[in-house]
C-alpha cells in the first residue's frame, strides 16, 4: 500500500512563498519604524529653494544618533530621509535649517575652478536656524500613515 500524500505536501512550494512574501512584506518600510514626513519651509513669507533641513533628536547628542534630512524644493517643500530610508522615527526633534549661496565671482571674472581656497558659500539665514542648541524650530514625528507638517515660518 502506497501512502497517500498530503494535500499540503503538494503545495509545499506555494506555501513558502506565500509565507516568504508576508515575511518581506512585514520587514519593509515599518521594521525600522520610518514614518513619513513632509514639510515646508517659508521665509519671509516665501518659499525657499536649496535649503536643508535636519532633525535632530531631542535629547540624544550621541554622535551616532540618526538625523532624518531633506533638502527643499522651488516650492520650499521637502521630503525627510534617514540615511538612504525616506521618513524618520518617531520622536521630537529640534530643527536647523542652513541655506546656502554660492558667493558671486567678482564683475566681469568668470571664475571655473576645481582648487580649493575659493570663497566659503553664505547662509543666507545667518546661521540663525543652523545650531541646534539654539534653534527655536521644534517637530513630532507621530506613528501614523503620513506626517505632514506645518511650515517652518522663518524671520
Amino acid at each position: 500500500m502506497s501512502a497517500r500524500p498530503s494535500p499540503w505536501s503538494a503545495h509545499r512550494g506555494t506555501r513558502f512563498v506565500l509565507v516568504l512574501s508576508v515575511l518581506l512584506m512585514a520587514s519593509c518600510g515599518s521594521s525600522k519604524g520610518l514614518r513619513p514626513v513632509h514639510g515646508k519651509v517659508l521665509y519671509r513669507g516665501s518659499p525657499i529653494q536649496g535649503a536643508l533641513v535636519v532633525f535632530h533628536p531631542k535629547g540624544n547628542d550621541d554622535m551616532t544618533a540618526q538625523r532624518p534630512s531633506g533638502l527643499t524644493a522651488s516650492d520650499g517643500s521637502f521630503s525627510l530621509s534617514t540615511g538612504r530610508e525616506e521618513g524618520a522615527a518617531e520622536g521630537e526633534y529640534v530643527v536647523t535649517v542652513v541655506w546656502l549661496k554660492e558667493p558671486e565671482p567678482p564683475a566681469g571674472k568668470k571664475v571655473i575652478s576645481t582648487e580649493p581656497g575659493g570663497p566659503d558659500p553664505v547662509d543666507q539665514l545667518q546661521g540663525r536656524y543652523a545650531d541646534r542648541t539654539r534653534s527655536k524650530l521644534t517637530a513630532r514625528v507621530d506613528k501614523k500613515e503620513s506626517n505632514n507638517l506645518e511650515p517652518f515660518r522663518l524671520e
